[in-house]
């Protein structure tokens, strides 16, 4: 795709409804991701005959327009051309004839609202873990020198201090100030209870009521829910407190009201949720062995259709901080690099020019991670190369839960990260293997059994 966006843009505007139907534009790795006011005014069919879209996924009132790696680039041309919607935001938010999404469409949309805008962070820190573990390996580097300290510290300061960049996204999706979130984050993190806690005080006293002394670096679960419950608290201190008066009183009741019932009932219970979660998935892995890697590297594929993967972000999240790894992301991975095996299956037995060159574009993007080419592009379409993908996912999803393959950092699983997979003794070779098992049997399958020619004329804007 070229620097040129104006045809893909004016397309997308025109079936979206106009600039005047649109409320908030988003991107994740490969999707535009545009809230509608009305969606009776959307035209998603003629958005998906768009030689440069992949797919049209509807999540409630959001239209999810698949482009690719190139989405960051759409997106800032797509926002320099509507310009500035916020009077489209405030009618949504007064807006009663709204459409209303599903239970489960509005907890996945928070969570990826939530996460997505993190994971570069995530990423880089876990790449940088990832090298400073292969340095290790391999000698080049000790753990007790001041260098492997300074790296240790950059690559781990984002999950420590996790909390503080979950206030402020989660603010952003509850319609909180982002700041205030922040505050609270870092009362929950204060020295002051880290020191109570490192002189073996583990419960403290407020205004009569216990309070258990927890320690809340590196969690998930404890301040994203006590953002939601503040931002109930702001906005019902915004209704009552006169105008002259909101600068100072709306914030520091906020903190006050929130961060106390955080710390006493709030963050212990979602830190003994998240507890479980973690230990239940881990348990998932460790006794369920491959059945359990059969299983969810055969319905990952299925779970990227349908954004339900989002659901296990907060997991691998959680894992991560607080056992150093996950069971996860190498079944994933299988399942990612399963889709790159389809499509060069599709590459292989194809007899059409554009087909061939759209498979072998999607097979590198799969190989790096961005399934969403693939799966879009080339093996849904098809059809028969996405269930040959389903195969794969299971086969290279048993051979990861069989050695109890493990994830050391967050990213995108896949050939290019292997090193976010160094840790234990012949890890990534387990991890390699399932990930070439995967390739080898999705691209197989997709030989064997074939598919029906679809072509399909490929432009470029």
């Amino acid at each position: 795709m070229k620097t040129n966006y104006n045809e893909l843009i004016e397309n997308v505007l025109i079936n979206i409804g106009g600039k005047e139907n649109i409320s908030e534009v988003t991107h994740c790795i490969t999707r535009l991701r545009i809230r509608v006011l009305d969606d009776t005014r959307v035209n998603s069919e003629d958005i998906k005959k768009n030689d440069n879209v992949l797919g049209v996924i509807k999540k409630g009132d959001q239209y999810q327009v698949v482009i690719g790696p190139d989405v960051a680039n759409v997106y800032k041309a797509f926002v320099d051309r509507i310009g500035d919607i916020r009077e489209n935001k405030i009618n949504t938010e007064k807006s009663d004839v709204k459409e209303k999404a599903s239970t489960i469409s509005n907890i996945l949309n928070t969570i990826a609202g939530i996460f997505n805008p993190i994971v570069p962070a995530l990423a880089g820190a876990g790449l940088i873990k990832a090298i400073l573990a292969l340095l290790v390996s391999t000698n080049l580097l000790v753990n007790d020198s001041t260098t492997y300290t300074v790296l240790n510290t950059i690559s781990d300061g984002v999950f420590t201090f996790l909390p503080f960049l979950l206030a402020y996204s989660s603010a952003k999706i509850f319609k909180m100030n982002g700041y205030v979130a922040v505050a609270i984050a870092a009362a929950m993190l204060h020295p002051n209870f880290t020191d109570l806690m490192a002189s073996g005080i583990s419960k403290i006293e407020f205004i009569g009521l216990p309070m258990n002394i927890i320690k809340y670096t590196g969690s998930v679960l404890p301040i994203v829910l006590t953002v939601w419950f503040a931002s109930y608290i702001e906005r019902f201190l915004d209704r009552y407190t006169p105008k002259a008066l909101k600068i100072i009183i709306v914030p520091a009741f906020t903190l006050l009201i929130a961060t106390p019932i955080a710390l006493i009932t709030i963050g212990p219970l979602a830190q003994v949720l998240g507890e479980y979660l973690a230990s239940g998935v881990s348990l998932l892995f460790e006794k369920g062995g491959i059945f359990a890697g059969i299983i969810y590297g055969g319905v990952y594929s299925a779970m990227v259709v349908t954004g339900l993967q989002h659901g296990m972000v907060p997991i691998l999240v959680d894992g991560i901080s607080r056992n150093g790894f996950n069971y996860i992301s190498p079944v994933s991975g299988s399942a990612n690099m399963a889709q790159a095996g389809a499509a060069f299956g599709v590459w292989l037995k194809t007899k059409d020019k554009n087909t061939k060159t759209v498979a072998a574009s999607a097979t590198i993007s799969a190989i790096s991670g961005v399934t969403e080419p693939a799966i879009y592009g080339v093996n849904l379409r098809l059809k028969k190369p996405f269930l040959s993908a389903i195969i794969g996912g299971m086969a290279g999803g048993a051979v990861a839960a069989l050695f109890h393959a493990k994830s050391y950092a967050m990213g995108g699983p896949s050939f290019l990260t292997l090193p976010m997979f160094i840790g234990d003794p012949g890890n990534v070779w387990y991890v390699a293997i399932a990930f070439s098992v995967a390739f080898i049997v999705s691209a197989v399958a997709t030989y064997i059994l074939g598919f029906e020619e679809n072509p399909v004329e490929y432009t470029t804007v």
